[in-house]
């Protein structure tokens, strides 16, 4: 396959249609790349630890799927090499003679210590610009991952150039590896016609709710323990817990010994495009979160007209503005602060906080701003 365009590849760990804030990340931007015309754009799934299915090239000639101007491939070990060191060299390797075949001009992985240490490396020895984003985790608890860390400081020492997902994470990557004016803080955008219309009806007033991936770093815990202090002044009220529980995460125990189980609604998973439904049904949207990058749930709360309280942690502080666009929770961990946030919110003109937010997404949160700024971090490292 010929193109004029310089072509790009997208690496993500994991596969191309995966669920969850980088795959989501990956594929905006890719949409919205090709869209622009600039650059023609691979996504490129790395699955470290799944066997290549039978029959399936080590390094595919074809793509696994076409959507537009996008193709995307799915990299796998040989089915010889079990989890571990042997697999992951196996996939850089595949990694690597794809970018050779493909011929890119910049490679972009998603998530510094994993995806952006693998694109960094191939396209070192490519000898081509490499680009690594920081999306949030990576630039927290990887920091502590004695397993992680190595990689982590490779990646960001040795990008061309760093995309961060908010101010505070790129900060961070200076502290760590003196990444400096290499890096690029570039917020998240959002595609409205991405979700469906409609809204999902909860019986009970207000509802309170939380939509994502619920995992402890969300701090869903907290609003958990939140709760029962909103039911003191509003005793109609509803907790909905909207999205799939991690394994390790024991929310319906929590949720039990709170004694708030039969004013508790858990969702479980659902496909995002059905988020704007689910956020429209409820009265206030809570982000407790431990810590962040710069999350996609804040902007479909937006976007949904749903008034948010959220923790100021990463970008979230750069989204909005705390009283006229969300309310937020300067004490992260407590819940006493996340119920004070909640009941100010409830109190507030919730109707205008919700419209200036609204407002907001959609002049400052379009996809052709995240393409641009995304475009002009490639010619940097294509000059």
């Amino acid at each position: 396959m010929t193109c004029s365009r310089p072509r790009i590849a997208l690496v993500l760990c994991g596969e191309v249609s995966q669920s969850g804030g980088i795959g989501t990340s990956a594929l905006r931007l890719a949409r919205g790349l090709a869209a622009d015309g600039r650059f023609a754009v691979d996504v490129v799934g790395l699955l470290r630890h799944s066997p290549a299915p039978a029959g399936g090239a080590v390094v595919p000639g074809e793509p696994c799927g076409v959507e537009g101007d996008v193709c995307f491939f799915e990299l796998y070990p040989e089915e010889a090499a079990p989890p571990g060191p042997d697999s992951e060299l196996a996939v850089q390797q595949a990694l690597v003679a794809l970018a050779r075949r493909r011929r890119y001009a910049l490679l972009h992985g998603f998530y510094a210590s994993s995806a952006g240490y693998h694109a960094a490396w191939a396209a070192a020895e490519c000898s081509v610009p490499s680009v690594v984003g920081v999306r949030g985790n990576d630039i927290y608890g990887n920091v502590f991952d004695p397993a992680r860390l190595p990689r982590l400081q490779w990646a960001l020492t040795h990008a061309t150039r760093i995309v961060a997902v908010s101010g505070e994470a790129a900060r961070r990557t200076d502290l760590l590896a003196g990444c400096g004016p290499r890096t690029r803080v570039v917020l998240n955008s959002i595609a409205p016609a991405a979700y469906r219309p409609g809204s999902v009806s909860i019986p009970g007033s207000p509802v309170i709710g939380t939509l994502g991936q619920l995992r402890p770093k969300k701090g869903i815990h907290l609003l958990v323990r939140a709760f029962p202090t909103v039911l003191e002044q509003y005793p109609d009220a509803r907790l909905v817990l909207a999205g799939q529980v991690t394994d390790a995460y024991a929310l319906e125990d929590l949720v039990a010994a709170s004694d708030i189980a039969d004013r508790t609604v858990f969702t479980g998973a659902l496909p995002r495009e059905d988020a704007l439904r689910h956020l429209r049904g409820m009265d206030v949207f809570v982000l407790p979160s431990l810590h962040e990058g710069c999350p996609n749930a804040v902007l479909e709360a937006m976007l949904a007209g749903t008034p948010v309280v959220a923790t100021a942690v990463g970008a979230v502080p750069e989204m909005v503005s705390d009283g006229e666009e969300a309310v937020l929770v300067p004490d992260v961990g407590s819940p006493q602060a996340i119920a004070d946030g909640v009941l100010s919110m409830l109190a507030a003109d919730r109707a205008g906080i919700a419209e200036r937010a609204r407002r907001a997404v959609r002049t400052r949160f379009g996809l052709s701003r995240e393409v641009e700024e995304n475009v002009a971090v490639y010619r940097d490292c294509l000059v």
